[in-house]
């Protein structure tokens, strides 16, 4: 009788060490997935600041391009109008000279 009661609680100690291990394994386990979890997070954020950087510089060259082009645009629509100012100054003022003369 006692040598199954001995065998019993020999049983039992195997079976609390292989749920203590089997929880020590579970905490490892759990550890290491909030570790990959995490490297895998950092390295979706870091990818998505890359876009966004990749994005803004891309929009912001884009934006560069289309002020330069519209400054180019408006100095020649300026020259162009003070050409034509230069070229037409004397009949317009003679063209306001005689309105003024006939009021």
């Amino acid at each position: 009788m006692n040598e199954i009661i001995n065998r019993l609680n020999e049983i039992e100690e195997k079976a609390e060490a292989i749920i203590s291990d089997a929880k020590s394994r579970k905490e490892q386990l759990a550890s290491r997935l909030e570790q990959d979890k995490n490297e895998i997070d950092g390295r979706i954020e870091q990818s998505e600041r890359e876009a966004e950087q990749r994005l803004r510089e891309r929009f912001f060259g884009e934006t560069k391009q289309q002020l330069a082009r519209m400054e180019d645009e408006t100095k020649e629509a300026v020259s162009r109008f003070e050409e034509e100012f230069a070229r037409t100054k004397e009949q317009r003022a003679e063209e306001l000279f005689q309105k003024i003369i006939q009021m």
